[in-house]
């Protein structure tokens, strides 16, 4: 019985050892720049279509008009989607989900 005590006992000596690294490891993740970009939709079009591209004219996209956009890392990771909003004659994103999963 006390020798189940002593393993429980090590076992949270390492639980805590480990939770220590990880937590001065994230502590520098916390400074890794990430590039974050906001996605309001995509589309395909073959090179004939871009080179014929001119101003004014509309290119449709694969989202209807008031769905979430997609908040995105590193051109890969979607993390989160939101709804654009302007400040102070700007564009933002308002964040109203975050992916789950996603930052774990």
């Amino acid at each position: 019985m006390m020798t189940e005590a002593v393993a429980t006992a090590a076992e949270t000596d390492v639980v805590a050892a480990h939770g220590d690294a990880w937590s001065r490891k994230s502590t520098r993740l916390r400074d890794v720049p990430l590039e974050i970009s906001a996605r309001i939709g995509r589309t395909r079009l073959p090179i004939r279509a871009v080179l014929e591209l001119g101003v004014g004219q509309v290119i449709e996209l694969d989202r209807q008009v008031g769905a979430p956009i997609d908040i995105i890392a590193n051109n890969d990771v979607i993390i989160a989607r939101g709804e654009v909003v302007e400040v102070d004659d700007e564009y933002g994103v308002r964040i109203t989900e975050v992916v789950h999963g996603a930052l774990d």
